[in-house]
């Protein structure tokens, strides 16, 4: 099948626009993480900062195209040009402050600071995800199948716990439940394959979930 990416590339500016918005939705809050984590967070607010990169990069037609061509991970690929955003961001500081503009290192991205990108990462999936999977049970008429899966597998509550409250037996609760997580796990499956270039979505959430434990 053709990726989600590929699909709206094919659509012009109307399927760019869809792509920017996921792109901003998804890694707003791992690039502001990231961010925080650097020498460079006197530059300025994190959400200021990490909004300027995507209105910079994102304006530009083949950032998307040139991501697909590099065989990185989208998350890496966003990484790697948030630094040179950030170096772009110093020099620029530089030349107001008529400071010294001797030539600055090239941006590295060690192994740690993509350590902490993808535990953010991570987080920001499984919000998104679940935001989605609840929207759909709503949706189609299933806002009680949500609550029971956010109940047990969220809050980690036994169903004996809660399902007299909801006017249902354990055993019709487990049903429930596995509806909504159904629901869930395709969420997150397609943001997943939005991220990556492999064919094997599932091997990529294992690692994803192995990596941070």
């Amino acid at each position: 099948q053709i990726a989600w990416i590929d699909e709206n590339l094919g659509e012009g500016e109307p399927g760019r626009s869809r792509i920017n918005r996921h792109i901003m939705l998804v890694y707003r809050w791992p690039l502001q993480v990231y961010f925080m984590g650097t020498r460079d967070r006197w530059l300025g607010e994190p959400e200021e900062i990490v909004d300027g990169f995507f209105a910079d990069r994102l304006a530009r037609a083949q950032f998307v195209p040139d991501w697909r061509n590099s065989g990185l991970k989208l998350r890496h690929w966003l990484i790697n040009a948030f630094c040179f955003y950030l170096r772009e961001l110093k020099r620029a500081r530089q030349r107001n402050a008529h400071e010294d503009l001797s030539p600055a290192a090239e941006p590295v991205v060690g192994p740690a600071d993509l350590h902490e990108m993808d535990r953010a990462y991570v987080a920001s999936l499984v919000r998104e995800a679940m935001l989605e999977a609840e929207r759909q049970c709503q949706a189609a008429g299933l806002g009680t199948h949500w609550q029971v899966f956010a109940i047990h597998f969220v809050q980690g509550r036994p169903y004996d716990q809660f399902v007299d409250d909801l006017g249902i037996d354990a055993a019709r609760a487990v049903v429930m439940a596995r509806t909504a997580k159904k629901k869930f796990q395709t969420a997150l499956r397609d943001l997943v394959s939005h991220d990556s270039t492999s064919t094997d979505i599932d091997a990529e959430i294992r690692a994803l979930l192995e990596g941070h434990r």
